[in-house]
């Protein structure tokens, strides 16, 4: 009788066990991006025939199918196709997707008409010519300085935009 109630039981749990859906755990690996090609203590050149258009120096750069990682990182371009004026970019870690460079910590950015702007965030298209940021900066061209928040600088136009600014510039009578 014992048996009878027991093999009862075992079916029941069993059609139970079967009805009820259980969730299955299911482990998920983590994709981790290596680089194509990594690069130590490098300098890069952007070699036309016509002459260099492009140096980049580097402690460590990191090549992917659709970026490039550079950490502590200068990058000096011609300012104008036909002079050797050059524009600086300089930060401790640098993200470039095509055209679209984003920087950060110690960001330095000195264009060919001596115009030098420090911040420790920025976003700097190449082709535009176009740096804009949300965090605080300080910009100066021979003795004005000029500083504030979410910055819009256009080099090309010689445009600079921010919220809450302080501008100092010197005067002379003349």
């Amino acid at each position: 009788m014992g048996i009878n109630k027991f093999l009862f039981l075992v079916i029941v749990f069993i059609v139970l066990f079967l009805f009820f859906e259980r969730e299955q755990v299911v482990n998920k690996t983590a994709k981790v991006e290596k680089p194509k090609v990594s690069f130590f203590d490098s300098t890069m050149y952007d070699i036309t025939p016509d002459n260099v258009t492009q140096v980049v120096k580097t402690k460590r750069a990191d090549v992917y199918d659709n970026r490039e990682e550079l950490l502590v990182a200068t990058i000096v371009t011609k300012s104008k196709k036909n002079s050797y004026d050059t524009n600086i970019l300089s930060g401790d870690s640098m993200i470039k997707k095509e055209n679209q460079i984003y920087l950060k910590g110690s960001v330095n950015l000195q264009m060919s008409d001596g115009t030098n702007l420090k911040t420790e965030q920025l976003e700097y298209n190449t082709k535009t010519k176009i740096a804009t940021n949300k965090v605080y900066f300080i910009a100066t061209k021979d003795v004005n300085t000029f500083e504030g928040t979410d910055l819009y600088f256009d080099s090309l136009k010689e445009e600079i935009k921010a919220n809450t600014t302080k501008f100092r510039m010197k005067v002379t009578n003349e």
